[in-house]
């Protein structure tokens, strides 16, 4: 624009005439050269409010996309200690294991039914278990949760559905101390099997480990969330 200025000024007379330029004309012009500055300027203001506009979307969805794989791993976190809870995850730590098979006297005073392991002497011993403190248990790599069934099918114990047999080995993590002595202290129901009943009973104390809940007829048909 200013180029354009000094072009009119020094033209003011082509081939013999007079242009006549007044000076409102440069007025105008030279009002015409701070409007073409000054939209220059916006512009350039215009392109750095974009710039910046972009970056902050950027750190928003960098911050959005941080904050979902933040909610979703804590959610997997939260399922998974569900999971343990319930017995749906393989688990180990110290605990016991304890052998537990029909009696080895040969004794007629003692009525040949009460030398055998039934479901009852091993629903007792879980019971005596679980009130010792023991977290996971298992029977026979059977985990025991909630629903878990322990009855008798003949010669067998059926257990989530599947048929084992003695000897029958308990798997119970917890504290090692507690869990020995509810099974060995005098007056204790392991006790009274071993020690009036013949049947053997072995405990040792060791790292153990318990598997996960196996069974496909687990569902629940009647309960509901009460806080619904």
């Amino acid at each position: 624009m200013l180029f354009l200025l000094v072009l009119i000024a020094s033209c003011t007379v082509v081939n013999g005439v007079d242009l006549k330029i007044d000076e409102n004309t440069i007025y105008v012009i030279k009002d015409l050269n701070k409007y073409e500055k000054t939209i220059e300027d916006m512009k350039i203001v215009v392109e750095n409010i974009k710039k910046e506009t972009a970056e902050q979307k950027k750190h928003v969805n960098e911050y959005e996309n941080n904050q979902y794989s933040a909610d979703i791993m804590s959610i997997n976190a939260e399922i998974e200690k569900l999971k343990q809870y319930s017995g749906f995850t393989d688990v180990r730590g110290l605990g016991i294991y304890l052998t537990v098979s029909d009696s080895l006297i040969d004794d007629d005073s003692i009525d040949i039914m009460k030398r055998l392991i039934h479901d009852v002497d091993i629903t007792v011993l879980l019971n005596d278990l679980k009130a010792a403190g023991a977290e996971a248990i298992a029977v026979n790599n059977k985990r025991i949760i909630n629903v878990s069934e322990v009855v008798c099918a003949g010669p067998l114990l059926g257990i989530n559905g599947d048929k084992v047999s003695a000897p029958f080995l308990i798997s119970a993590i917890g504290d090692m101390e507690a869990l020995y002595d509810a099974v060995n202290e005098e007056g204790t129901y392991a006790y009274e099997l071993k020690n009036k009943y013949g049947m053997e009973v072995v405990t040792r104390m060791t790292y153990v480990t318990v598997p996960k809940f196996h069974g496909d007829d687990y569902r629940i048909n009647f309960a509901s969330s009460a806080e619904r």
